[in-house]
């Protein structure tokens, strides 16, 4: 909570003259603009999500297993590289549109971002029960009334999620937004802080971000409370996959297949070009150092944010009333917050901390030691725990949502305590959910650049900081390396996600 209270406290600081300068001229773009980005952003991954989830899992259509894995793909791809990318192919080749706009920001983003609805939606898809689709036929209900109907319906809670989590990201996004000259709320903070070197207005601009936010959380909460879809897994059959014409089939692969092509394929293509035949930089002993810290770094936070998540969910699923999980809805609205703003808001109170730590050794031992929490990897774990404990938690009570009350009750009605219930009812049942939180959260953590780039220790560095670093000197050819690498890194956490994701009832 300490970050929080920090950014709240800033509206008892006094307004500067850049704060009225801010709202006569160029609050209402960034306002506008953050908006129409999160809800560009969260349409977009929800059609393209929703529509291949449902097609991979209902349909039997030619290299649909291959298809299936490949949807994945785009999520170990970074905004900003993919942007990137396509700059400079645009203006390699001058035919093609300019992306350096708002609606080129929200193409650039959804394309990257789709799989958080594609894997949480596909999840729910499989889940549902054969039974469900026969008594809808039987019913006289088309294919597309079954999906806009029941399988859409049964599945929102899990949909709402990865729309949700891809307009949050979207809204705390910088990079990309940054490069395509879009001028959002993030832009503005970053702006002010740097460029205006006023941390205290770039605070209360945040502050004003992050209620906007939470007005927006609050409602697609209460809108998921209301609803509750739960089912007997025990008792459902194995979904089939229906049978389609050829012109139907080439129809499926085509939708299918956009999404990967230019959410992956055509960028990554792209990125190998210019690291065998434009790129300087040497794929040396320091470069591979670099990926072993960014591989420990994203395994330990992963580790550490979904242990916190499953207290999280858990205090939430017994004790739905108590103070404390009204706290922790409030440490969830993390992941819409900018990176660097939470690096801000961790950086003060801890070095703050440190200094006064080392006044008391000084004064009575006359004994320094330096900086314990804001000069090691305590703060920047700390850090990545409040700015992705909310994809995390999700995840996970998304899938906890999916068991019934009733099932506990009856648990407790046999006699068995929560220590039981949670390891012999909900774990088993909540397998996909863990492994799936712990992946995106590795993932997320491997791309993140800000919060890393601030925060990391001494002589430490990562992937997605050394890429940041050539792209920042114009030498983008020379990035693709350390871009390349993050995708191939990423790659094995999608297939096991995908993997998990089909279960033991649908497998690849």
């Amino acid at each position: 909570m300490v970050p929080f209270v920090f950014l709240a406290s800033s509206i008892f600081f006094p307004f500067s003259d850049n704060w009225n300068h801010i709202i006569d001229n160029v609050l209402y773009d960034y306002f506008l603009n953050s908006l129409a980005l999160a809800f560009g952003v969260g349409f977009c991954t929800l059609i393209i999500g929703t529509s291949t989830a449902w097609l991979t899992s209902v349909f039997d259509f030619p290299y649909r297993k291959i298809i299936s894995w490949l949807l994945l793909m785009p999520l170990a791809m970074p905004a900003y590289i993919i942007a990137i990318t396509y700059v400079g192919i645009i203006d390699s080749v001058n035919f093609l549109p300019d992306i350096r706009n708002l609606f080129g920001a929200i193409i650039m983003i959804s394309l990257v971002l789709y799989p958080y609805v594609y894997i949480l939606a596909r999840g729910a898809f499989l889940e549902q029960s054969k039974e469900l689709y026969e008594n809808s036929q039987m019913l006289g209900a088309s294919q597309l009334q079954i999906f806009l109907s029941v399988s859409v319906p049964m599945a929102r809670p899990a949909i709402i999620l990865g729309v949700t989590l891809a307009a949050m990201e979207a809204l705390a996004d910088f990079g990309t937004v940054e490069f395509l000259g879009v001028p959002t709320f993030t832009t503005g903070i970053f702006r002010t802080w740097l460029g205006m070197n006023d941390t205290v207005t770039a605070t209360q601009m945040a502050t004003l971000f992050l209620s906007i936010v939470f007005v927006f959380v609050f409602i697609e909460q209460q809108s998921r409370k209301r609803v509750r879809y739960a089912e007997n897994i025990k008792t459902q059959s194995k979904q089939n996959y229906k049978i389609s014409s050829k012109k139907n089939n080439t129809l499926i692969i085509i939708i299918c297949i956009l999404p990967i092509a230019f959410g992956f394929i055509i960028p990554f293509l792209q990125l190998l070009y210019w690291s065998v035949f434009i790129s300087n930089e040497n794929w040396d002993s320091g470069f591979f150092n670099i990926v072993s810290d960014t591989l420990f770094l994203s395994f330990l936070a992963a580790l550490i944010i979904t242990f916190i998540s499953i207290l999280v969910t858990y205090v939430k699923r017994f004790n739905p009333n108590s103070i404390i999980n009204k706290f922790m809805q409030i440490i969830t609205l993390g992941y819409a917050i900018p990176g660097p703003v939470v690096a801000i808001a961790v950086l003060v109170p801890f070095a703050t901390l440190d200094n006064y730590i080392n006044q008391i050794l000084i004064s009575k031992f006359d004994l320094s030691v330096g900086l314990i929490f804001s000069g090691s990897f305590f703060i920047l774990i700390f850090a990545y725990c409040i700015r992705f404990l909310t994809v995390s938690s999700r995840t996970i009570s998304s899938g906890l949502d999916s068991i019934s009350l009733a099932t506990d009750d009856a648990a407790k009605s046999l006699g068995a305590n929560t220590k039981v219930i949670l390891s012999k009812i909900h774990f088993p049942l909540l397998k996909t959910s863990l492994l799936t939180s712990f992946l995106l959260v590795f993932i997320d953590v491997m791309k993140e650049l800000p919060l890393t780039s601030i925060l990391r220790p001494f002589n430490f560095n990562t992937l997605s900081v050394k890429a940041f670093e050539l792209a920042s000197d114009e030498k983008i050819a020379d990035a693709s390396n350390a871009s390349i690498m993050i995708v191939l890194a990423g790659i094995i956490p999608v297939i096991l996600i995908t993997k998990n994701i089909l279960g033991k009832r649908n497998k690849v």
